[in-house]
């Protein structure tokens, strides 16, 4: 297991942060958590629970990462003509937006049992919330996480470390050994 800091800790660490943070209290502590049907997120997720069930000072913003839409689906080749190009960019976004569609009951069932895991733990309903992430942008599933963090103004990021098979296949590396390697200003915290 990791080794959690104290959100005293945490917030003294982020205080010195030039990022915007939205009017909070001073003591709460807003976890990004990432998560997937995998036993390592599962895991993550229990732990998360059993740790913070009792405390009314820690929110959780549960985010799915969604693997980045294939190649095939981000550029067309284009064509000179006009109206062949504007049906070449319909039938794109057409594609994009069924390979979405398809994501997106794997994407809420992995919510859904995320956010059940933290109430059976007794995590107040309240304290959850999700947001979501864009497979369009250009940029790595780990940018992506961390501008997300930034966004929610959540300084700190949960992981579990097995978790995301399909993003070490890609990457060569895993999720949380990149979140490690380029978050500057936000805490990642990585359950095994």
């Amino acid at each position: 297991m990791s080794t959690i800091p104290t959100i005293e800790e945490t917030t003294t660490r982020n205080d010195t942060s030039t990022s915007a943070k939205r009017e909070r209290s001073p003591k709460r502590l807003d976890l990004l958590v990432v998560v997937d049907s995998s036993d390592a997120s599962t895991r993550a997720l229990e732990y998360l629970g059993e740790f913070f069930s009792r405390r009314t000072d820690v929110h959780f913003c549960l985010t799915y990462l969604t693997p980045k839409v294939p190649a095939s689906l981000l550029e067309s080749g284009g064509a000179e003509q006009p109206q062949r190009e504007e049906q070449i960019e319909r039938a794109l976004r057409k594609g994009q937006d069924e390979w979405m569609t398809s994501e997106e009951p794997v994407a809420d069932r992995a919510i859904s049992d995320a956010r059940a895991i933290l109430n059976r733990a007794g995590v107040h309903a309240d304290a959850i919330g999700t947001c979501e992430m864009s497979p369009l942008d250009n940029c790595s599933s780990a940018e992506e996480l961390l501008l997300v963090a930034r966004q929610q103004q959540c300084w700190t990021i949960v992981v579990g470390h097995s978790a995301h098979s399909w993003f070490h296949s890609l990457g060569g590396t895993h999720l949380a050994d990149q979140l490690v390697t380029e978050a500057k200003d936000i805490a990642v915290w990585v359950i095994d």
